[in-house]
């Protein structure tokens, strides 16, 4: 019997890729957040496609009004990879974001993600392909430096050591992506289709090198 994620589940799988598009906490906990409210709304028990459309869900939002109320810490050295990444999903197709988020932003493999939109494991790295990394580059580097484990400068951590309310911008951005929320689940797009092979269980999938599978702490 297939295992349906509780909120936790939800909300760790979208920040993992939220936080490496925008590098700003309270952004990825807000997008996270209303990415799996969005997936509740669709009915309970959460649909088998959850993992996908909670994917498709998380990259709206990060790649429109709440990236454009982030505010860029001159502290961040990936800045310009993450707005690298965002104008490429911007161009992409449903079934490029969700590939190429998948594999290269939490750690799927091509033959898991294949299995998940009923492609070929080659299909599915070349729909990822449109976030293929460069050469020498890891995204695991754009994740959360405190679930990574990743050293943090000591600018950043005195800068982290101060109460830092959210930009008023980043609160304008999401205050709008609330008030669309309604209007966008009643209008949807295509979907990617998955299959129901039961492959979906929250902790199915274990990747090496990364911690984003469902079930545990993304990283």
């Amino acid at each position: 019997m297939q295992t349906r994620p509780d909120d936790q589940t939800l909300e760790a799988n979208a920040y993992a890729v939220a936080y490496r598009l925008l590098g700003d906490r309270p952004a990825a906990r807000a997008v996270s957040g209303i990415a799996t409210q969005r997936l509740r709304q669709l009915g309970d028990p959460v649909p088998t496609d959850w993992l996908a459309r909670l994917t498709e869900y998380t990259i709206e939002q990060s790649v429109g009004p709440a990236a454009a109320g982030v505010e860029r810490h001159p502290e961040d050295p990936h800045a310009g990879l993450r707005a690298a990444l965002t104008r490429r999903l911007e161009r992409a197709t449903p079934q490029e974001r969700v590939a190429g988020s998948l594999v290269h932003l939490s750690g799927y493999s091509p033959e898991f993600v294949g299995t998940l939109l009923g492609v070929s494991a080659e299909q599915a790295r070349q729909l990822a392909g449109v976030l293929a990394p460069p050469p020498g580059v890891a995204y695991r580097d754009l994740g959360d430096p405190e679930l990574t484990g990743q050293a943090v400068t000591p600018s950043v951590q005195r800068r982290r050591r101060r109460r830092r309310r959210p930009h008023w911008t980043t609160i304008v951005a999401i205050l709008l992506i609330v008030a669309a929320l309604l209007y966008a689940t009643q209008v949807t797009g295509p979907r990617p289709t998955l299959v129901e092979d039961g492959s979906l269980g929250v902790s199915a999938i274990d990747q090496p090198g990364f911690s984003g599978t469902p079930g545990r702490s993304p990283s």
